[in-house]
Order: structure tokens, then sequence, then C-alpha cells
């Protein structure tokens, strides 16, 4: 059976649901606050372990109860959390605010995420040879994730990027990534195109031939998504239209899937398909982790659908 190891970030989230996201210096009410269990590289793996294949991750928390909470979800939702490390740092957080479309803004404040190493991924180089794919973002230190990428494809793994939060990159991590899936906001950073830009899909085109990466996905929200493959075609995917709650995990849950789905069969296409399918579950809930169906309520979902 097949083996996913996410490497990345966890962090305690904090959200305040309010009726409008506020402009810029003006103070709102909240409509409701709740703490969840979040971080892109933890939300990326609970995803993975609820849709059915042996997950394991590798992260590092404070010594906090806040770290604890989080080491104890993992395990609760199936992931093998024995190699999240502790650091005296605190635990890392984020602040979130959604509004009544279900829309957000994010702030995230790393703690302990951004105080792993490259030595520390190295005392655990054989956790990386025991998995078949290795998935990782940007919320820990960016020279980490591109020793992880080059560890990974040393070791012959499939490799996933989700460059998010947003930065620029190099051309070690572009040639070490598989499969590099971003948003319409991480493109613009990373590649300066905009999604408004006449000929943008010609643009990416260019810019992945001129880094050489292999395979690319944008995420385009309510409007699917693009697929630039490594044969230099666009193929594009339709999403499924449901009524959104809160899109916090939605990204993450997409990645989730797709590297599951991608890992277990090969079949790209079938790979985004699947991801969206669960995306589009995940929306319409409240929450990050919570939010992220099992492989049964996928199943249904698309039969209705």
């Amino acid at each position: 059976m097949k083996k996913a190891l996410v490497i990345g970030s966890l962090n305690m989230d904090m959200t305040v649901k309010v009726e409008k996201l506020p402009k810029l210096g003006e103070t709102i009410f909240g409509n409701e606050f709740y703490e969840s269990c979040g971080g892109k590289g933890a939300n990326q793996a609970v995803a993975v372990a609820k849709l059915g294949m042996e997950t394991e991750m590798i992260g590092m928390v404070g010594k906090d109860s806040q770290g604890e909470k989080l080491i104890q979800n993992l395990t609760d939702n199936g992931v093998k959390a024995d190699n999240v490390i502790k650091s005296d740092e605190l635990t890392g957080r984020a602040i979130i605010t959604v509004d009544k479309n279900g829309d957000n803004n994010i702030i995230v404040i790393p703690g302990s995420n951004f105080k792993i190493t490259e030595k520390d991924i190295q005392n655990k180089i054989n956790v990386i040879a025991e998995n078949d794919i290795v998935i990782l973002q940007n919320e820990i230190p960016l020279p980490v994730v591109e020793f992880c990428l080059l560890k990974a494809k040393e070791l012959g793994k499939i490799t996933v990027f989700n460059p998010a939060p947003a930065t620029k990159l190099n051309d070690r991590i572009f040639h070490n990534t598989d499969y590099l899936i971003l948003n319409e906001t991480e493109m613009e950073e990373i590649f300066e195109i905009k999604i408004s830009d006449e000929g943008y899909a010609e643009k990416m085109l260019h810019k992945k031939e001129e880094h050489r990466i292999k395979n690319i996905i944008l995420t385009l929200g309510e409007k699917g998504c693009n697929f630039f493959d490594k044969n230099n075609k666009i193929n594009k995917y339709g999403a499924y239209r449901v009524k959104a709650v809160d899109t916090t995990a939605a990204g993450d849950s997409f990645i989730g899937a797709f590297a599951m789905k991608i890992c277990d069969s090969g079949d790209t296409e079938k790979a985004i398909k699947y991801a969206t399918a669960v995306s589009a579950i995940v929306v319409t809930r409240q929450g990050a982790q919570s939010s992220i169906p099992t492989k049964d309520e996928i199943e249904e979902f698309v039969k209705k659908n």
C-alpha cells in the first residue's frame, strides 16, 4: 500500500466570523469566534489520511498545550505524528477572518514552524525513504523546503509543492517538484502574471518552459482549475456548484486529495476531478480539518452531483 509524507506547518487556527471583511483602518463586530487545529501541512496530512492513505507528518510545535492538541489531533485523524518535533518556541498560530460568503483573510504567526532546520530533516531522512509521495508547503523556512524536495527526488519520490504563502522561488525548487499547485494570488506573486492578463495561460506555459517545471495546477476557486501538463498542454476542469460557507481549507484539501489520488492511480485527470469534489464539500462546512470529508462522503457527493 502506498504511503504519504507531509512536511510542513501545524497551527492553532483562531477564527472570527464577520458579516464582511474589514477595510483598511475599519473596526467591525464579529459574530462568532472559535479555535480549531490547522496549518497548511497538518490540513493536507489530515486530508490524505481521511481519504484512506497511510500518512505521516514531519513538523514542529511548541512545548505548550496548543502543540499537544495539534499532535493529538493528527493522531485522532489517523496521521502518524511520531516525527513532529517539540521546540522551545511557541506553537504557530493563524488569525482567520471569514465573511458571510465564506471568503477569508488569514494572518499566520509561524512560531515553532520557522525553527525547523535542514539538520532536523537530515536526521529523519529514513522517514522520507519509507514513503512514496512527499507533500510540502511554504509555512516552514524556504531553504528547508528546498532541501526536502532535493532529498525526496534523490530518493525517487513523487513531490508535490504548494507555494503558499507565496514568495519568489529558485529553479532548484522548480526542478525538484513534480506537481506545483498554486492559486491566482500565488501565480501573480511568483510569476508576475495576473489572471486578467490577456493570454495569461500562454504566458504561464512560457514560464513553465523557462523554469523547466514539470506540471503546474492553477486552482481558480469556483471556476475550477487549469492543468499545465508535462507536454505543455492546457487542460481546463470545471468546479461543482455549491454554497460556500468557509473556504479556509479548500486549497489544502484539494492538494491532499490530489496527492493521494495521483500516488494511488498515476492518473492526473482522475486525481484533479477527485480533488475538485473534495474541495467542493469542504467549502460547504465550517472550520479547517473538521470540514474535510471521508472517502464515503465523497463517493456520495459525486453520485448526487
